[in-house]
């Protein structure tokens, strides 16, 4: 059995004080990460912070907002992410820190944004100052698993959404779906959509269910609501271009969209996005991926339905992915919950692992995270 280190266990501690810090801030930095800071002095934790808002404070400088000079000297800091050297909408932490004299810094996770990565690190070390990396590095990485894919694969981060029966339906034949599973799962469905940049669909599921794609079960502000769309086929009286902001309801179509439908929508204030066409002349998800990422959406929760998650899988743009089994059956005759993959081996099949099982009401969760190291 491998001992861990008295200071490797306190180090541990601290940080993972640092994510929970963190994630208060979710739902309101984006496209910056959630970052969180602790200052300890003697063992003793003096402060604690978080960055609240895109614009605002970032952790590292809240943090020493709160601490005396005699407090700050000597002291270390604890924070999730690499401190920035750059100059943005505030002032670089590592200037900060420096001018504070602390005397440790200790970090979860190195920044992949080029502005930082490393250089933060290395400014403290030339400062004097003891830097110790990688601390909790796997509960950082998956805290901010939305910044970095944007940062690292120039996309947003994708968490696939499917609320099904025991038999993997999502809908009767008919298409209709309301209710598969019970208001605990749509009050947790809600909060994931304050957590995340935007909400996903396809054009058949405003057809059949007529959603708002908002959030009202729960405290948090609305995402962007994305409707893939090629021809512009969604109905004038659907509820989610009656929302009171029609600029954050957004149209992935293609150049075979109706031309009448197209000015109506665009005089309504509804933000149309041209996207490459598929071989099956539906919107191309890895050029609509693309182009979402540079309006500055990070991650994005899909909900469906089985034709959209089944272009997302097939152009491999998903990471994480939530099933949510009612106990209820629905039969062959259903929906599928997602649609067809064209697989030519079991080999090619997208494999994921579950990480956490959760229970909503009468409702299982299956959280499953994209198995990187599954034969493809």
């Amino acid at each position: 059995m491998v001992m861990q280190s008295e200071s490797g266990s306190r180090d541990e501690r601290f940080m993972r004080m640092a994510l929970r810090e963190a994630v208060k801030g979710a739902g309101q930095v984006s496209p910056n990460p959630l970052v969180g800071a602790v200052a300890v002095k003697n063992g003793e934790v003096l402060a604690k912070a978080y960055h609240r808002k895109f614009g605002d404070l970032h952790a590292e400088t809240a943090l020493l907002g709160k601490l005396t000079p005699e407090q700050a000297y000597g002291s270390t800091i604890y924070v999730n992410l690499e401190p920035c050297c750059h100059v943005g909408k505030t002032a670089p932490c590592t200037t900060a820190l420096i001018d504070a004299r602390v005397k440790r810094v200790v970090i979860g996770l190195q920044d992949p944004n080029p502005l930082v990565n490393g250089k933060g690190m290395s400014l403290l070390r030339n400062a004097g100052i003891d830097v110790v990396s990688g601390v909790c590095e796997s509960e950082a990485r998956r805290l901010n698993a939305p910044f970095l894919t944007y940062i690292e694969k120039q996309r947003p981060w994708l968490l696939l959404k499917v609320a099904q029966s025991l038999d993997g339906r999502i809908a009767l034949a008919s298409g209709a779906s309301r209710w598969i599973t019970g208001e605990p799962s749509r009050q947790e469905v809600h909060r994931l959509r304050a957590q995340l940049d935007a909400v996903l669909i396809g054009v058949l599921t405003v057809i059949d269910d007529d959603p708002e794609l908002t959030v009202r079960h729960v405290k948090g502000r609305d995402p962007v609501r994305i409707i893939a769309d090629s021809r512009l086929r969604i109905p004038a009286t659907a509820r989610v271009l009656r929302q009171p902001n029609p600029e954050r309801t957004w149209i992935l179509t293609t150049s075979d969209a109706n031309p009448v439908q197209r000015s109506l929508l665009e005089n309504a204030g509804v933000v149309l996005i041209n996207c490459a066409r598929s071989a099956e002349g539906k919107v191309d998800m890895t050029d609509a991926m693309r182009k979402l990422a540079t309006r500055g959406i990070t991650s994005i929760l899909v909900e469906g339905g089985g034709t959209v998650h089944a272009a997302l899988l097939g152009q491999e743009l998903y990471d994480e992915l939530i099933v949510a089994v009612a106990p209820i059956l629905i039969g062959s005759d259903g929906r599928a919950s997602v649609g067809a993959l064209a697989l030519s081996s079991l080999g090619s099949a997208p494999r994921f692992r579950t990480y956490r099982h959760a229970t909503f009401g009468e409702d299982h969760w299956f959280y499953l995270e994209r198995d990187v190291y599954g034969h493809r």
